[in-house]
Protein backbone atom coordinates (compact mmCIF):
# COMPACT_ATOMS: atom_id res chain seq x y z
CA UNK A 1 0.00 0.00 0.00
CA UNK A 2 1.58 3.18 -0.95
CA UNK A 3 2.23 6.31 1.11
CA UNK A 4 -1.08 8.26 -0.53
CA UNK A 5 -2.96 5.08 -0.15
CA UNK A 6 -2.11 4.97 3.91
CA UNK A 7 -2.67 9.09 4.06
CA UNK A 8 -6.06 8.32 1.59
CA UNK A 9 -7.14 5.78 4.43
CA UNK A 10 -6.45 7.46 7.77
CA UNK A 11 -8.17 10.68 6.37
CA UNK A 12 -11.02 8.52 6.10
CA UNK A 13 -10.59 6.95 9.55
CA UNK A 14 -10.45 10.44 11.05
CA UNK A 15 -13.67 11.49 9.57
CA UNK A 16 -15.60 8.43 10.96
CA UNK A 17 -15.88 5.65 8.20
CA UNK A 18 -16.02 2.76 10.12
CA UNK A 19 -15.30 0.52 7.33
CA UNK A 20 -11.93 2.06 6.88
CA UNK A 21 -11.38 1.46 10.19
CA UNK A 22 -11.52 -1.80 9.88
CA UNK A 23 -9.32 -2.04 6.33
CA UNK A 24 -6.76 0.03 8.40
CA UNK A 25 -6.82 -2.19 11.57
CA UNK A 26 -6.45 -4.89 9.08
CA UNK A 27 -3.33 -3.57 7.50
CA UNK A 28 -1.72 -2.68 10.96
CA UNK A 29 -2.29 -5.92 11.91
CA UNK A 30 0.00 -7.49 9.41
CA UNK A 31 2.23 -4.62 8.39
CA UNK A 32 1.25 -4.21 4.84
CA UNK A 33 2.31 -0.77 3.77
CA UNK A 34 2.35 0.45 7.30
CA UNK A 35 4.31 -0.51 10.66
CA UNK A 36 3.10 -3.78 11.97
CA UNK A 37 1.37 -3.51 15.26
CA UNK A 38 -1.25 -5.82 15.74
CA UNK A 39 -1.96 -4.19 19.71
CA UNK A 40 -3.17 -1.46 17.84
CA UNK A 41 -4.89 -2.98 15.21
CA UNK A 42 -6.68 -4.92 17.91
CA UNK A 43 -7.85 -2.46 19.48
CA UNK A 44 -8.78 0.05 15.87
CA UNK A 45 -11.09 -3.39 16.05
CA UNK A 46 -12.70 -3.28 19.02
CA UNK A 47 -13.50 0.06 18.67
CA UNK A 48 -15.31 -0.87 15.11
CA UNK A 49 -17.36 -3.38 16.89
CA UNK A 50 -18.27 -0.87 19.17
CA UNK A 51 -19.41 0.73 16.16
CA UNK A 52 -21.63 -2.46 14.98
CA UNK A 53 -19.08 -3.40 12.25
CA UNK A 54 -19.98 -7.18 11.63
CA UNK A 55 -16.02 -7.35 9.59
CA UNK A 56 -14.28 -6.28 12.48
CA UNK A 57 -16.15 -8.70 14.93
CA UNK A 58 -15.56 -11.62 12.21
CA UNK A 59 -11.78 -10.89 12.49
CA UNK A 60 -11.69 -10.93 16.13
CA UNK A 61 -12.88 -13.67 16.13
CA UNK A 62 -10.42 -15.20 13.84
CA UNK A 63 -7.70 -13.44 16.08
CA UNK A 64 -9.21 -15.03 19.27
CA UNK A 65 -9.38 -18.13 17.26
CA UNK A 66 -5.68 -18.48 16.02
CA UNK A 67 -4.34 -16.42 18.79
CA UNK A 68 -3.03 -13.63 17.03
CA UNK A 69 -2.98 -10.52 18.39
CA UNK A 70 -4.87 -12.09 21.30
CA UNK A 71 -4.36 -15.32 23.81
CA UNK A 72 -6.04 -18.32 21.87
CA UNK A 73 -9.53 -18.97 22.89
CA UNK A 74 -12.14 -20.16 20.90
CA UNK A 75 -14.76 -19.92 23.45
CA UNK A 76 -13.78 -15.89 22.60
CA UNK A 77 -13.64 -16.24 19.31
CA UNK A 78 -17.11 -18.06 19.51
CA UNK A 79 -18.50 -14.76 21.40
CA UNK A 80 -16.74 -12.57 18.54
CA UNK A 81 -19.08 -14.13 16.02
CA UNK A 82 -22.13 -14.32 17.99
CA UNK A 83 -21.50 -10.60 18.10
CA UNK A 84 -20.77 -10.72 14.11
CA UNK A 85 -24.42 -12.04 13.20
CA UNK A 86 -26.02 -10.12 15.82
CA UNK A 87 -24.86 -7.26 13.37
CA UNK A 88 -26.22 -9.23 10.58
CA UNK A 89 -23.18 -11.16 9.07
CA UNK A 90 -24.56 -14.14 7.30
CA UNK A 91 -21.17 -15.40 7.21
CA UNK A 92 -21.31 -15.80 10.99
CA UNK A 93 -24.41 -16.95 11.14
CA UNK A 94 -23.42 -19.65 8.97
CA UNK A 95 -20.54 -20.47 10.61
CA UNK A 96 -22.21 -20.39 14.20
CA UNK A 97 -24.76 -23.42 13.22
CA UNK A 98 -22.02 -25.01 12.09
CA UNK A 99 -20.25 -25.07 15.40
CA UNK A 100 -23.31 -25.89 16.70
CA UNK A 101 -23.88 -22.66 18.17
CA UNK A 102 -26.78 -20.37 18.46
CA UNK A 103 -26.35 -17.33 16.65
CA UNK A 104 -28.68 -15.22 19.28
CA UNK A 105 -25.46 -15.93 21.79
CA UNK A 106 -28.13 -17.96 24.77
CA UNK A 107 -24.51 -19.26 25.80
CA UNK A 108 -22.94 -16.13 25.75
CA UNK A 109 -25.73 -14.85 27.73
CA UNK A 110 -25.92 -17.23 30.41
CA UNK A 111 -22.11 -17.34 30.56
CA UNK A 112 -21.64 -20.61 30.27
CA UNK A 113 -18.92 -21.72 27.40
CA UNK A 114 -19.78 -24.29 24.62
CA UNK A 115 -18.48 -27.82 25.08
CA UNK A 116 -16.04 -27.72 21.77
CA UNK A 117 -14.62 -31.37 22.04
CA UNK A 118 -17.06 -33.06 19.79
CA UNK A 119 -15.30 -30.40 17.10
CA UNK A 120 -12.05 -31.32 18.41
CA UNK A 121 -12.47 -35.48 18.90
CA UNK A 122 -12.06 -37.42 15.87
CA UNK A 123 -12.91 -41.27 16.10
CA UNK A 124 -12.41 -44.31 13.54
CA UNK A 125 -8.59 -43.86 13.23
CA UNK A 126 -7.14 -47.00 11.58
CA UNK A 127 -3.62 -47.97 11.19
CA UNK A 128 -2.76 -48.71 7.54
CA UNK A 129 1.38 -49.24 7.77
CA UNK A 130 3.64 -49.20 10.95
CA UNK A 131 6.64 -48.60 8.85
CA UNK A 132 6.00 -45.86 7.38
CA UNK A 133 3.62 -44.60 9.95
CA UNK A 134 0.24 -43.98 7.72
CA UNK A 135 -3.04 -43.52 9.39
CA UNK A 136 -6.65 -43.29 8.08
CA UNK A 137 -9.28 -41.68 9.89
CA UNK A 138 -13.10 -42.30 8.71
CA UNK A 139 -15.32 -39.48 8.63
CA UNK A 140 -12.83 -37.12 10.20
CA UNK A 141 -14.83 -34.29 8.84
CA UNK A 142 -18.37 -33.85 8.19
CA UNK A 143 -19.97 -33.01 5.10
CA UNK A 144 -21.09 -29.70 6.14
CA UNK A 145 -17.26 -28.82 7.15
CA UNK A 146 -16.14 -30.19 3.43
CA UNK A 147 -18.47 -28.11 1.70
CA UNK A 148 -17.31 -24.78 3.85
CA UNK A 149 -13.98 -25.03 3.18
CA UNK A 150 -14.07 -25.21 -0.33
CA UNK A 151 -16.68 -22.61 -0.91
CA UNK A 152 -14.25 -20.18 1.51
CA UNK A 153 -11.11 -21.43 -0.11
CA UNK A 154 -12.56 -21.56 -4.33
CA UNK A 155 -11.93 -17.53 -4.44
CA UNK A 156 -8.48 -17.68 -4.03
CA UNK A 157 -7.20 -20.54 -6.05
CA UNK A 158 -3.39 -20.17 -7.65
CA UNK A 159 -1.27 -22.05 -9.37
CA UNK A 160 0.31 -24.82 -6.94
CA UNK A 161 3.77 -24.35 -6.67
CA UNK A 162 6.70 -26.62 -5.74
CA UNK A 163 10.33 -26.38 -4.05
CA UNK A 164 12.86 -27.29 -5.74
CA UNK A 165 16.40 -26.13 -4.71
CA UNK A 166 15.89 -22.94 -2.77
CA UNK A 167 12.72 -22.17 0.47
CA UNK A 168 10.98 -19.98 -2.45
CA UNK A 169 8.34 -21.95 -4.46
CA UNK A 170 8.25 -22.10 -7.99
CA UNK A 171 5.82 -23.11 -10.73
CA UNK A 172 6.49 -26.51 -12.38
CA UNK A 173 5.24 -28.59 -14.88
CA UNK A 174 5.35 -31.36 -12.33
CA UNK A 175 2.56 -29.67 -10.39
CA UNK A 176 -0.53 -28.53 -12.38
CA UNK A 177 -3.09 -28.14 -9.49
CA UNK A 178 -4.17 -24.80 -8.10
CA UNK A 179 -4.17 -24.27 -4.30
CA UNK A 180 -4.78 -21.07 -1.35
CA UNK A 181 -3.51 -20.73 1.69
CA UNK A 182 -5.78 -20.22 4.93
CA UNK A 183 -3.66 -17.16 6.14
CA UNK A 184 -5.04 -14.81 8.31
CA UNK A 185 -7.43 -12.96 6.75
CA UNK A 186 -9.03 -16.09 5.06
CA UNK A 187 -9.02 -18.63 8.29
CA UNK A 188 -12.09 -18.76 10.75
CA UNK A 189 -13.04 -20.27 13.81
CA UNK A 190 -13.67 -23.72 12.18
CA UNK A 191 -11.06 -23.86 10.67
CA UNK A 192 -8.55 -23.25 13.54
CA UNK A 193 -10.76 -26.48 15.51
CA UNK A 194 -10.45 -28.38 12.31
CA UNK A 195 -6.89 -28.15 13.36
CA UNK A 196 -6.55 -28.69 16.98
CA UNK A 197 -8.89 -32.10 15.59
CA UNK A 198 -6.00 -32.88 13.95
CA UNK A 199 -3.70 -32.25 16.44
CA UNK A 200 -5.66 -34.72 18.62
CA UNK A 201 -4.97 -37.57 16.08
CA UNK A 202 -1.09 -36.59 15.76
CA UNK A 203 -0.74 -35.91 19.69
CA UNK A 204 1.07 -32.65 18.72
CA UNK A 205 0.29 -29.06 18.88
CA UNK A 206 -0.64 -26.77 15.92
CA UNK A 207 2.00 -24.94 16.70
CA UNK A 208 4.06 -27.38 14.40
CA UNK A 209 1.20 -26.46 11.87
CA UNK A 210 2.30 -24.95 8.48
CA UNK A 211 -0.39 -22.68 6.58
CA UNK A 212 -3.01 -24.85 5.97
CA UNK A 213 -3.74 -25.33 2.11
CA UNK A 214 -7.03 -26.32 0.08
CA UNK A 215 -5.65 -28.52 -2.95
CA UNK A 216 -7.93 -28.12 -6.47
CA UNK A 217 -7.81 -31.10 -9.21
CA UNK A 218 -9.50 -30.21 -12.14
CA UNK A 219 -9.49 -33.28 -14.46
CA UNK A 220 -6.27 -34.25 -16.11
CA UNK A 221 -4.55 -32.05 -13.34
CA UNK A 222 -1.59 -33.42 -10.89
CA UNK A 223 0.98 -33.90 -8.85
CA UNK A 224 4.13 -36.29 -9.57
CA UNK A 225 5.74 -38.37 -7.94
CA UNK A 226 7.21 -36.44 -4.83
CA UNK A 227 7.80 -36.33 -1.34
CA UNK A 228 6.79 -34.47 1.31
CA UNK A 229 9.87 -34.04 3.23
CA UNK A 230 12.45 -30.85 2.29
CA UNK A 231 15.75 -32.00 0.30
CA UNK A 232 18.49 -30.29 2.39
CA UNK A 233 20.68 -30.72 -0.63
CA UNK A 234 21.46 -26.88 -0.79
CA UNK A 235 22.23 -24.26 1.81
CA UNK A 236 19.03 -21.81 1.75
CA UNK A 237 16.95 -25.63 2.20
CA UNK A 238 19.39 -26.34 4.98
CA UNK A 239 18.81 -23.18 6.95
CA UNK A 240 14.89 -23.69 6.33
CA UNK A 241 14.96 -26.84 8.27
CA UNK A 242 17.44 -25.57 10.61
CA UNK A 243 15.43 -22.50 11.76
CA UNK A 244 11.91 -23.88 11.14
CA UNK A 245 12.24 -27.84 11.21
CA UNK A 246 11.62 -30.65 9.01
CA UNK A 247 7.75 -31.88 7.48
CA UNK A 248 7.09 -34.64 9.90
CA UNK A 249 4.25 -35.77 9.12
CA UNK A 250 1.20 -34.89 5.76
CA UNK A 251 -2.58 -34.93 7.04
CA UNK A 252 -4.81 -35.03 3.87
CA UNK A 253 -8.46 -34.71 3.94
CA UNK A 254 -11.05 -35.47 0.98
CA UNK A 255 -12.97 -32.93 0.68
CA UNK A 256 -15.71 -34.27 -1.81
CA UNK A 257 -16.96 -37.41 -3.70
CA UNK A 258 -17.89 -37.87 -7.51
CA UNK A 259 -14.63 -37.70 -9.29
CA UNK A 260 -12.70 -40.79 -11.12
CA UNK A 261 -9.08 -41.43 -10.25
CA UNK A 262 -7.43 -39.00 -8.17
CA UNK A 263 -5.99 -41.38 -5.83
CA UNK A 264 -2.96 -41.07 -3.85
CA UNK A 265 -0.10 -43.12 -5.10
CA UNK A 266 2.85 -44.80 -3.16
CA UNK A 267 4.50 -46.66 -5.63
CA UNK A 268 7.34 -48.01 -3.45
CA UNK A 269 4.83 -49.32 -1.08
CA UNK A 270 2.72 -50.58 -3.26
CA UNK A 271 -0.27 -48.68 -1.67
CA UNK A 272 -3.12 -46.12 -2.82
CA UNK A 273 -5.94 -44.37 -1.16
CA UNK A 274 -8.77 -42.77 -2.14
CA UNK A 275 -10.99 -41.34 0.50
CA UNK A 276 -14.45 -41.04 0.55
CA UNK A 277 -15.63 -37.44 1.32
CA UNK A 278 -14.26 -36.02 5.07
CA UNK A 279 -11.86 -39.23 5.54
CA UNK A 280 -8.65 -38.46 5.95
CA UNK A 281 -5.26 -39.69 5.23
CA UNK A 282 -1.74 -39.16 7.30
CA UNK A 283 1.45 -40.37 6.28
CA UNK A 284 5.14 -40.28 8.20
CA UNK A 285 7.35 -38.27 6.12
CA UNK A 286 10.86 -39.10 7.90
CA UNK A 287 12.70 -42.06 9.46
CA UNK A 288 12.86 -42.50 12.86
CA UNK A 289 16.24 -40.92 12.72
CA UNK A 290 14.46 -37.43 11.66
CA UNK A 291 15.90 -38.45 8.01
CA UNK A 292 13.83 -38.25 4.92
CA UNK A 293 11.57 -41.62 4.02
CA UNK A 294 11.92 -42.37 0.47
CA UNK A 295 9.31 -45.05 0.77
CA UNK A 296 6.86 -42.56 0.98
CA UNK A 297 7.45 -40.00 -2.10
CA UNK A 298 3.91 -40.46 -3.45
CA UNK A 299 1.53 -38.39 -6.68
CA UNK A 300 -1.68 -37.23 -6.66
CA UNK A 301 -2.66 -38.68 -9.27
CA UNK A 302 -4.97 -36.94 -12.52
CA UNK A 303 -8.70 -37.54 -12.05
CA UNK A 304 -10.36 -38.63 -15.72
CA UNK A 305 -13.46 -37.64 -14.72
CA UNK A 306 -14.62 -34.60 -12.23
CA UNK A 307 -12.66 -32.32 -9.71
CA UNK A 308 -11.24 -33.48 -6.19
CA UNK A 309 -10.82 -31.39 -3.79
CA UNK A 310 -8.13 -31.96 -0.48
CA UNK A 311 -7.73 -30.13 2.36
CA UNK A 312 -3.73 -30.66 2.97
CA UNK A 313 -1.57 -29.74 6.20
CA UNK A 314 1.93 -30.23 7.00
CA UNK A 315 3.44 -30.89 10.08
CA UNK A 316 7.03 -29.78 11.16
CA UNK A 317 9.38 -31.01 13.67
CA UNK A 318 9.85 -27.49 15.19
CA UNK A 319 7.31 -24.98 16.13
CA UNK A 320 6.38 -22.44 13.41
CA UNK A 321 6.80 -18.83 14.04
Amino acid sequence: MSDPEIKGLLERVRAGDVGSLVVLAKRVLVGEGIKQAPPDAIAMLEMAVKQGAPEAALQLSVCAAWGVGLPRNPQKAIEYLVMAAGFGSTVAKRELALLGCASDGAHAQAKQPVDLSALTTAHGVRIVSERPRILVVERFATEAECAWLIERGRPALTRALVYRGSADAQVAQTRTNTEMGFTIFHADVLLSLLRDRMAAVLQTSTRFFEVTKLLHYEPGEQFALHGDFLQTNTPELAQEVDLRGQRSTTFLVYLNDGFEGGETDFPRLGFRYKGNRGDALVFSNLQADGSPDYSTVHAGLATTRGEKWLLSQWVRTKPVG
